[in-house]
């Protein structure tokens, strides 16, 4: 009986632990989409600020950068019995700072503002890295792997619906204060004092706001993470913090599983600066057009977690991850055949990669968690993470220092920004060479689940 009603507890620790871990995911998903690297709000801030290509290649390297910081959560914990003080205090530190970016209007010139801004996301990303590495020690110890990748599938599932919500409805206002005005101002545009508010020289007022509301919707969220139960550290760790640091890479299948994920944030920092400002810049799309590109991403995404999910469940993070390769590669190459106007294949190419992205996002996580001994994943991700990220900031920044120019191939004149992408296409496909080489116990070969669903289909067809 008391086997039974400890592992019906242990259950109910689970799913309590599952269910607070996606409300304090919400908070965060709405904080990131609309305040970190990466978030396009962020991006639309800097365009209004003139931001070079650069600069932008610095903003995206920062988010890349800053994973330096993640070994320091072990350091941090290393000789803790909990790790749920240490990840909330940290993390709030780095949420907090966000809420002064628009700060930067207050500058004499729009270049220091946009070095301020580029500053200031560069702590609070390097302080959310450490926080991310303890949390994910704290969960990592709280879900077991059987059920790892379907947690995670699950809980983006629903975090990217939040995200797409918010971004709908702040990029409908922020596009209001451009001069065409907007989807939304034809409905409010009746009203005078509206119509004299919403005006362009308004624009980077009203994205302050966001920022700082979306401060305190993070901050909210490490409220709610604070309930999250943890398992207790029965003993502290024997090893010295230096003796952790190095026992990764004693293990040769964690440094192919290292070479790979060098390789592969290599290519994928190739042109990853120039997305959004090409779709901005170059392509004429408004931030609501530029948000329904995203709804067929995310929706992509949402669609197809669940099978992701069961599938790395199923037959490995080595086998996802080749489907994800190929994927990754086609993606850059469809960006080939666009021109201002012109950007229908974005529709597909949205709707592939929001799949592809929905299956790396977990592997990128499980994988590493996956080849860990037990008690060593905090130290593993960490590194894991800092080294891959940093890899692809040199490409990041490489792609701004070194910004080609157009390429005329006779039948079409490709702009700056697609012959990078087409770089970085090639690059990806080419992962699959170091990939190949890493080891995974509970792996099924991508060959082999091919034979299987081909003769399931088959006999099917038979009956």
């Amino acid at each position: 009986m008391s086997r039974t009603k400890s592992k019906k507890q242990a259950q109910q620790l689970i799913r309590r632990g599952i269910r607070i871990s996606t409300i304090d995911g919400l908070f965060a998903q709405l904080y990131g989409a609309l305040c970190q690297i990466g978030s396009g709000f962020i991006t639309k801030f800097m365009v209004v600020l003139g931001a070079s290509p650069l600069q932008f290649s610095l903003l995206s390297a920062l988010g890349q950068v800053s994973a330096l910081f993640q070994p320091l959560g072990l350091a941090f914990t290393h000789r803790l019995k909990s790790r749920k003080n240490a990840c909330i205090w940290i993390t709030a530190a780095g949420r907090f700072l966000t809420f002064f970016l628009g700060a930067a209007l207050l500058f004499s010139s729009a270049s220091q503002g946009i070095w301020f801004i580029l500053a200031l996301l560069f702590v609070s990303a390097g302080l959310q890295a450490i926080g991310a590495n303890i949390w994910i020690a704290w969960i990592s110890d709280l879900v077991p792997l059987s059920i790892r990748g379907k947690f995670f599938s699950k809980r983006n599932q629903i975090l990217i619906l939040a995200g797409l919500a918010v971004g709908y409805i702040f990029s409908l206002f922020v596009d209001m204060f451009e001069a065409g005005g907007g989807l939304l101002r034809l409905v409010l545009d009746k009203s005078a004092a509206l119509a004299s508010f919403f005006v362009p020289a308004n624009q980077p007022l009203f994205m302050s706001g966001i920022f700082a509301f979306s401060t305190l919707l993070g901050l909210i969220g490490l409220v709610v993470l604070s309930k999250q139960p943890e398992r207790s550290i029965k003993k502290t760790a024997q090893e010295s913090l230096k003796e952790e640091y190095l026992s990764p890479f004693q293990d040769a299948n964690f440094r192919k599983l290292l070479l790979f994920g060098i390789w592969w944030m290599l290519a994928i920092g190739v042109g990853s600066a120039f997305w959004g400002p090409f779709m901005l810049k170059k392509l004429g799309m408004g931030m609501f057009t530029m948000q329904l590109y995203g709804t067929v991403h995310n929706a992509s995404s949402i669609l197809s977690y669940s099978f992701w999910g069961r599938f790395i469940d199923k037959v490995g993070n080595k086998t996802a991850m080749k489907i994800c390769v190929f994927l990754g590669g086609l993606n850059p190459m469809l960006w080939l055949f666009t021109s201002p106007g012109n950007y229908g294949i974005l529709w597909l190419e949205g709707a592939i990669s929001g799949a592809m992205w929905a299956g790396n996002t977990i592997v990128a996580t499980n994988f590493v968690l996956a080849i860990a001994p037990k008690g060593k994943q905090q130290v593993y991700s960490g590194l894991y993470g800092a080294i891959a990220g940093v890899s692809m900031m040199f490409t990041t920044l490489l792609s701004g220092l070194l910004f080609p120019g157009s390429l005329d191939l006779g039948w079409k004149v490709l702009e700056p920004e697609q012959v990078i992408f087409g770089v970085g296409g090639a690059l990806r496909w080419l992962t699959i060479i170091p990939l190949m080489a890493v080891h995974e116990q509970k792996t099924t070969p991508l060959r082999v689940y091919l034979q299987v669903r081909l003769r399931n289909a088959l006999t099917f067809k038979k009956m």
